[in-house]
């Protein structure tokens, strides 16, 4: 618990901070040792996850969600509640103070006395995927009618910026290319292992077969490809995914 800091009331106190959701009666395990932190309110916004004591409105505490590396569930059982285990990478030297100033565990516990945890650990993974707390500081763009100097400034950062998306999009499109040029390889394979089953009547073809052919003949656009459940088995069924082989 030692990444875990003392925070004022108002947890909407970073740009672009907003609410997500909460859930009552929350307790909180620093690794596998329980704490005093127990039964509290637990808000979960775009930037932090906020702990609050009912009984002591001036015991909060927050985590920010830089400072998470991935989720686990663990379920509930006999009087064992359900929880969410965070996993949390090193506190930073100038961490602002907390309950604790050293831990030997890397992952605090959110214990759920009162269910809420399937919601709660959805929305939470969603926030951690969305880094929204990384796209939260506006940055002012200069404009021309600031002054010569910065307008130039603001054309050229414009230029680079258009560029760094341009170089994005083109990364982005090879990879799609290699994942199809993949694709189709596999494709081509299994075709050429079907049609020669056809042609030289040697092997039944199996129903994995057919599954992965019309896999890929659906990932193509293509609606309604030939199998055993629409054109039953035998010389026929043969025949017709024969034809739609030596069309695609």
């Amino acid at each position: 618990m030692d990444r875990l800091e003392w925070s004022e009331s108002d947890i909407f106190d970073k740009p672009g901070e907003s609410f997500v959701c909460q859930q009552a009666v929350v307790s909180l395990y620093d690794g596998e040792d329980k704490s005093t932190f127990v039964h509290g309110l637990l808000t979960l916004t775009t930037h932090r996850l906020q702990w609050k004591d009912p009984k002591n409105r001036s015991r909060i505490l927050s985590l920010p969600l830089s400072l998470v590396i991935f989720l686990e569930q663990e379920a509930a059982g006999f009087s064992k509640s359900a929880k969410i285990v965070v996993h949390l990478s090193s506190a930073e030297s100038n961490k602002p103070a907390g309950p604790n100033r050293q831990s030997k565990y890397n992952y605090i516990k959110l214990s759920f006395k009162q269910s809420g945890e399937r919601e709660f650990f959805r929305e939470l993974s969603e926030q951690l995927q969305q880094k929204r707390w990384q796209q939260s500081i506006p940055q002012a763009q200069p404009t021309v009618a600031t002054g010569r100097h910065r307008g130039i400034m603001g054309i050229e950062r414009s230029i680079q910026q258009k560029q760094k998306a341009t170089d994005t999009n083109i990364t982005q499109s090879f990879q799609d290319l290699s994942k199809l040029i993949e694709k189709a390889k596999d494709m081509v394979a299994l075709s050429k292992t079907i049609a020669t089953k056809i042609k030289d009547k040697q092997g039944d073809i199996t129903e994995d077969e057919t599954v992965k052919f019309k896999s890929y003949l659906l990932s193509m656009g293509i609606p309604n490809p030939v199998t055993r459940e629409t054109h039953g088995t035998g010389d026929k069924y043969n025949t017709e995914l024969a034809k739609e082989l030596s069309r695609h």
